[in-house]
């Protein structure tokens, strides 16, 4: 008797808790360059657009005022493409070289960044017209991780977190006005402030291993600390993005958020990323990593690159979509911004832009690869034979079927697809096993979604 199994929803995404051959059925064992739709398919990532070659000297890209923003510490430097704008910020001790930009942000209709130089220095610059453009207030704590809330900037400085005055970016110092939160002595561990982020308009400032959550208010006698979150913390001050309410971050063990801790204080399997974990852990321990992340609001996802490799999350509560997916691009990626919904990527001084209407990466193919696990179909321990298969995708794939979990190797010569194989009857896919595994690649410079697979098998019996 000849039986089928259609696979057609993949919401799951990229899950490794569970090992190859006991996973589930809507999850993949791997998804690179590729993620899942709100219709629960899986599509092809979008490809990248050559935007222009900057002139050399600037650094970082951040998005304002309908334009794209650089810096630079060295001599003049304007960009011939005026969708650009150079902006000097020249070191208080003479000039340096930018080596990254920590932060930016609009303040009172101008910008305020933290700038890092040639030789590890980190300084503050608010780009109001004064000169010098460097914030020459000495209790300005000059740090990496800079956030805006409630008309104040907050910076982390060691166990504490100071900010300015009130609508006053270069005011660091006045009394009741400008100051600071005692992070520090509400820590059990690490006390040193690492990373800040907003959650529900509250400052949430974090260690490498906690996190605390602060009221911020204009009033400096309104600020008060609201609640802990023990043992869950980050070292990497980029990857904190605020995604619908929720405070995304990657820790040293792997991908989590603010609501998730806040609420269980766990990081049990329900945590954001704990699908990925034994993916991401390894480039956490890397002592170079600045992994550095994005939301794209176009695509309702969660970005982080670390290097040339993304780790996506697709997240929708109306399609109940939870899917992390990996893209690799061919080169590693210095920053992130998004203008009028596109997003833009910098790699050294190459700018280009994500593009659903394309399937290249400026012109050169790259492959998409989906992968599920080890299914034995609801009947363990049956030894089957696969007879053939139907597909439902929008342009072709390679098709090949893994039939014996111990050998990753051993799968079935890839068999080409174009489009619905339903109309035109099943295609011939011949093996034998008690379970097996669906891959599929896309190599070519077209289009592709994968919406639905049909096995059709016979069941032989027990081995």
């Amino acid at each position: 008797m000849v039986a089928n199994i259609t696979f057609d929803r993949f919401e799951g995404g990229i899950d490794l808790r569970k090992g190859n051959s006991v996973s589930d059925a809507n999850r993949m064992q791997e998804m690179v360059d590729a993620y899942v739709t709100s219709g629960l398919a899986v599509r092809k990532r979008p490809g990248l657009v050559k935007v222009t070659t900057l002139e050399p000297g600037t650094k970082g890209l951040f998005a304002a005022f309908g334009r794209l923003h650089t810096f630079y510490g060295q001599g003049t430097l304007t960009h011939a493409d005026s969708r650009f704008v150079a902006h000097k910020v020249a070191y208080s001790k003479g000039e340096q070289a930018v080596k990254e930009v920590w932060f930016a942000d609009v303040f009172n209709a101008f910008i305020y960044t933290a700038i890092e130089y040639a030789d590890g220095a980190v300084e503050h610059h608010y780009l109001d017209g004064t000169e010098p453009t460097h914030i020459a207030d000495e209790n300005c704590p000059n740090a990496k991780e800079v956030i805006k809330a409630a008309s104040k900037l907050f910076a982390s400085h060691g166990d504490t977190v100071r900010y300015c005055a009130t609508g006053k970016p270069r005011d660091w110092s006045t009394a009741n006005d400008a100051g600071f939160l005692p992070t520090g002595l509400n820590f059990h561990g690490d006390r040193a402030v690492n990373a800040l982020g907003l959650y529900r308009n509250n400052l949430v400032a974090f260690a490498r291993d906690g996190a605390q959550i602060w009221q911020a208010d204009p009033d400096p006698s309104a600020m008060r600390l609201i609640d802990r979150v023990e043992n869950a913390g980050t070292n990497f001050s980029r990857t904190v993005v605020n995604v619908g309410g929720d405070l995304y971050f990657l820790s040293d063990y792997g991908f989590r958020s603010i609501t998730t801790l806040q609420y269980t204080n766990n990081l049990a399997d329900v945590d954001v990323g704990s699908p990925i974990d034994t993916l991401v852990q390894p480039h956490t321990r890397r002592p170079a990593a600045i992994p550095r992340a994005v939301y794209y609001y176009g695509s309702g996802q969660y970005l982080c690159a670390l290097g040339n490799q993304l780790f996506v999350y697709s997240h929708s509560r109306t399609a109940k979509i939870a899917a992390w997916s990996r893209y690799l691009f061919p080169f590693e990626v210095d920053a992130f911004a998004e203008l009028a919904g596109v997003l833009y990527v910098r790699h050294h001084d190459d700018i280009y832009r994500l593009s659903d209407e394309v399937t290249t990466d400026a012109g050169a193919p790259f492959e998409a690869l989906i992968e599920l696990p080890y299914l034995d179909f609801k009947a363990p321990g049956q030894r089957k034979r696969i007879l053939g298969a139907d597909v439902v995708i929008d342009g072709e794939c390679e098709l090949s079927l893994g039939f014996d979990v111990r050998y990753p190797s051993a799968h079935t010569l890839p068999l080409r697809v174009r489009g619905n194989s339903r109309a035109g009857g099943m295609l011939a896919l011949d093996a034998c096993g008690t379970e097996f595994s669906l891959r599929l690649r896309n190599a070519s410079h077209k289009p592709f979604r994968l919406d639905a697979i049909t096995l059709y098998y016979e069941v032989l019996g027990r081995i």
